[in-house]
């Protein structure tokens, strides 16, 4: 070969390593935009998460909570046996395509109540989008919070920009119980007014037939024992712990009076916070050995027909 050809072939090679390379980068960066939310890719025939529609998933006469995967953050979507759903939180907003690629999976059109539990990023960062979409909404349920404390963040403020825009229902929290299907939604409003907007966190027990499932936002130990003062019940199968783990919240008597079966923690792999905490689930295996995390199991899915209760995993 002579010394020419043998230039142009190394040439070649090396257009055709930078093309190689530019390609794998250029996928790597799609899949990552993908997997935050933040632009859809094409389903391909061997996505490992497809889900099928409510429809064909939810057996007459049952309910489902899903605890849906949105990182450090904290996002439950309840569906009723009648087909009404209740949205509580959605997590920030780089997960806000997810969750609605979520929705759009189960054939989800309406969500009868959205709620966002408190105003912190990580619990409803990506609420314009939502609010934005096409999705339908009743009503939309968010604390009370001292004009001095309402905070001036550009989610928050996008958030209130989305609801005026959308017209839907805006309805402060309050103690009071709602029908949902066959079911119903107990809300406890924290008497609260100091600048700890986690103590704000609504506090909910969805109860259908003998089954109950609590969120509990962010809620921390202050807030836990003025609930179970006040004498709201707040037993159930199911915990969604408050705060991703955190040690400020869960107490020893806050478990006791739920008394859960299950616990499922919402928080991302590695994350900073160190949630959840060690001492914190040393606590929740002295009710229940059945705990569950997003970072590890990624959605969680709970079906009952208000007796018999079962789970499904993302990751099995």
């Amino acid at each position: 070969m002579s010394e020419k050809s043998r230039e142009r072939t190394e040439n070649r090679l090396r257009r055709l390593r930078h093309t190689l390379i530019t390609v794998f980068v250029i996928c790597a960066a799609l899949l990552f935009l993908n997997s935050r939310g933040i632009i859809t890719l094409p389903r391909l025939p061997f996505d490992r998460t497809p889900r099928k529609p409510l429809s064909e998933t939810l057996p007459e006469g049952c309910a489902q909570v899903h605890y849906i995967d949105v990182g450090q953050g904290d996002c439950s979507l309840i569906v009723a046996d009648g087909g009404q759903t209740v949205l509580i939180d959605c997590g920030e907003r780089e997960y806000s395509g997810r969750v609605l690629r979520y929705l759009d999976d189960l054939g989800i059109t309406r969500l009868d109540y959205v709620l966002a539990t408190h105003p912190h990023s990580d619990h409803m960062g990506g609420m314009s989008d939502i609010i934005s979409s096409d999705i339908e909404i009743g009503t939309f349920i968010m604390p009370k919070v001292p004009d001095e404390y309402v905070p001036t963040t550009a989610v928050y403020e996008k958030m209130l920009t989305a609801l005026e825009k959308k017209g839907c229902g805006v309805k402060a929290l309050r103690t009071e119980t709602i029908p949902l299907g066959s079911g119903t939604l107990e809300f406890y409003a924290p008497e609260y007014g100091g600048d700890n907007l986690n103590n704000y966190s609504a506090i909910l027990r969805f109860v259908f037939g003998g089954r109950g499932f609590l969120f509990s936002g962010d809620a921390e130990s202050e807030i836990e024992n003025q609930v179970l003062l006040s004498g709201f019940d707040v037993s159930a199968d199911v915990y969604k712990a408050g705060h991703h783990g955190s040690s400020t919240s869960s107490g020893a008597l806050w478990l006791a009076a739920i008394h859960p079966d299950y616990c499922v923690i919402e928080c991302g792999a590695g994350n900073s916070y160190g949630h959840p905490n060690r001492e914190v689930l040393d606590t929740m295996r002295l009710f229940t050995d059945k705990i569950l995390r997003t970072d590890i199991d990624g959605n969680i899915v709970f079906t009952t027909d208000g007796e018999n209760l079962s789970y499904e995993t993302e990751n099995g």
